[in-house]
């Protein structure tokens, strides 16, 4: 792992704006001081991370997530602190000059599919390429620009792949990992021969795997996919997520489609905001990846009974997330792709205006293949439905759909209401919940005291001078850190030091402090702190020659404890 210099994580963090890193990630609001988003490092429902453009720190309210620039995009992307800075160098256009090279334990496997790219997308290009990209620009309809864009290749049926890979110093185990190859009886034989290859990347843009469709008439299978690896899992993946991400969160909307091909012609028609789940049920990882988004889920399956069982499958699992959820059913073709084909992009956009929500589209599928002539039939689709407002805390959304269901059918609404589960008031999550402490005057005192040793390094040196010391041992431990730090830095950042003690037990009890006394203490109490603080170590004082002298058996240690007892006092009316 490359080591960057302190001085140099110092000059980018100080020339990066918090707020505006932070806002290309989420969606933040000023509110007073500070600005407010919705929390991407927990379930969180409504703004509860608190950015401070003046400190230069985040902090979430519920889950106690917090630190500055460098943490949030670490912990943001799941990278390492140094790839964290070199991030936040790049969107600050900061020339980093590392002479090693930024590696994570995977790096390797992301330098190999990189590789492997540049190398499909070099064939598609070379006089080799051209039946294939003629297949994509004739065939399949995409431009120049959306084949460039989406970096689309080709894999040759040459097996020259594995042997290129080779020479630069892979080895099988690696190639074979990364599914670009398997192992015969004659050696390496390249996975993908023959086929025009589709790059799946994390979301950070980096290829972690493939999907590879024929293009010629061949009896075999249309799409080969990459296996899972260390870099790729599906779960934890969306076609296009790093393409999007930043239009999903402009819009606050998301559509997610099928398959890659869909994405792709969405995208590539003006509607940034698509990715592709590929395939596969939406996982509790899938979900994470949308936490960040902070927007609405437009279902956009196939129209077939397969995407209708997807529909409702991704739903429920959308909603049980408190992800806002609706579907939009294209009829007259099975996919967005050859919709958007045949009946043009404005007819796609005026599909889209049409969406409806999830509920609405459960009742729909519900009564699919029924004949509500029926009695029977018609008792079964209504007590599915009301099986489905039983699921439901929405008290409006009952008080409607009972309306309607004994309008429609003519049956007794008291009928209906007696049917439904009394709705319990829904409890705000608390599992993150800190209880804000009760502290006495010497507590304030002392947080006092260490919030304007933060804000105002003066009263470092004031601290040091004057008292240099608290009875209790938290509140020691954090200024002899800020001491520390001072003392090792010639100056106090308070950005920089939440680095310095982001491992520590106490970090949380410093965010609280920064937060609580903000903009309610003056510099000018300080000195009354610090009289409260040596009337608080007098007490301890007292105290603790109060227990001794419980204990102390010999008469002569009893006056001696006594006089000094009494010469506190004095010194404490004094």
């Amino acid at each position: 792992m490359a080591r960057i210099p302190n001085d140099v994580i110092t000059e980018i963090r100080k020339k990066a704006d918090i707020v505006e890193i932070i806002g290309s990630y989420i969606n933040l609001a000023p509110q007073g001081k500070n600005y407010f988003g919705i929390c991407p490092f927990h379930n969180d429902h409504s703004p509860s991370l608190s950015v401070s453009r003046e400190k230069q720190i985040y902090k979430c309210f519920t889950c106690l997530a917090s630190g500055n620039v460098f943490t949030f995009v670490q912990n943001y992307e799941n990278i390492s602190f140094v790839e964290a800075v070199k991030k936040v160098a790049d969107k600050i256009g900061y020339q980093l000059d590392i002479k090693d090279k930024i590696v994570n334990k995977n790096s390797k496997y992301y330098e190999l599919m990189d590789l492997s790219n540049k190398i499909f997308v070099n064939n598609l290009n070379s006089s080799l390429g051209v039946k294939a990209k003629n297949y994509l620009i004739n065939d399949r309809h995409l431009n120049e620009e959306t084949i460039k864009e989406f970096s689309i290749g080709l894999a040759l049926s040459d097996n020259n792949l594995n042997k290129i890979l080779t020479t630069k110093g892979y080895s099988d185990k690696e190639i074979i990992e990364m599914s670009l190859a398997n192992n015969t009886d004659n050696g390496l034989l390249d996975l993908f021969r023959n086929r025009i290859t589709f790059p799946i990347c994390n979301h950070e843009g980096k290829v972690i795997a493939y999907s590879a469709r024929i293009y010629q008439n061949e009896d075999t299978s249309k799409y080969i996919n990459s296996r899972e690896s260390v870099i790729f899992r599906k779960g934890y993946t969306f076609y296009n997520y790093d393409k999007c991400r930043l239009e999903a969160l402009k819009t606050k909307s998301v559509i997610l489609v099928e398959g890659q091909m869909d994405a792709i012609r969405v995208y590539s028609s003006g509607i940034k905001n698509v990715i592709a789940s590929m395939g596969t049920a939406i996982t509790t990882n899938h979900i994470s990846l949308l936490k960040r988004l902070n927007a609405k889920v437009i279902l956009m399956m196939d129209n077939d009974n397969a995407g209708e069982k997807s529909t409702i499958l991704n739903g429920e699992e959308l909603v049980k997330n408190n992800i806002e959820v609706s579907v939009v059913r294209l009829t007259g073709e099975k996919d967005p792709d050859s919709y958007i084909l045949k009946y043009g992009v404005q007819a796609f956009n005026d599909a889209l205006k049409g969406e409806i929500s999830f509920f609405d589209f459960k009742l729909r599928y519900l009564k699919k293949d029924k004949n509500l002539n029926k009695a029977d039939e018609l008792a079964e689709y209504i007590n599915k439905i009301i099986d489905e407002l039983n699921k439901s805390n929405d008290d409006i959304l009952k008080t409607i759909t009972i309306n309607k269901l004994s309008e429609e059918y003519h049956i007794d609404r008291k009928i209906l209401e007696r049917k439904l589960i009394k709705t319990i008031p829904v409890i705000k999550q608390t599992e993150f919940k800190r209880v804000k402490p009760k502290l006495n005057q010497y507590h304030q005192a002392a947080e006092a005291i260490l919030y304007l040793m933060m804000s105002d390094p003066r009263f470092i040196r004031k601290y040091k001078i004057e008292l240099n010391y608290f009875p209790e041992e938290k509140y020691k431990l954090i200024a002899n850190d800020i001491l520390a730090y001072k003392e090792i830095n010639g100056e106090f950042d308070i950005a920089d030091f939440m680095t310095y003690i982001k491992d520590l037990d106490y970090k949380e009890d410093i965010y609280r402090i920064l937060n609580d006394y903000q903009d309610k203490i003056l510099p000018e109490e300080f000195d009354n702190f610090i009289n409260i603080i040596n009337k608080w170590i007098k007490e301890n004082k007292i105290e603790k020659l109060k227990e001794q002298l419980k204990i102390e058996t010999d008469i002569k240690k009893q006056e001696e404890l006594n006089d000094l007892i009494i010469k506190i006092k004095k010194g404490s009316e004094d």
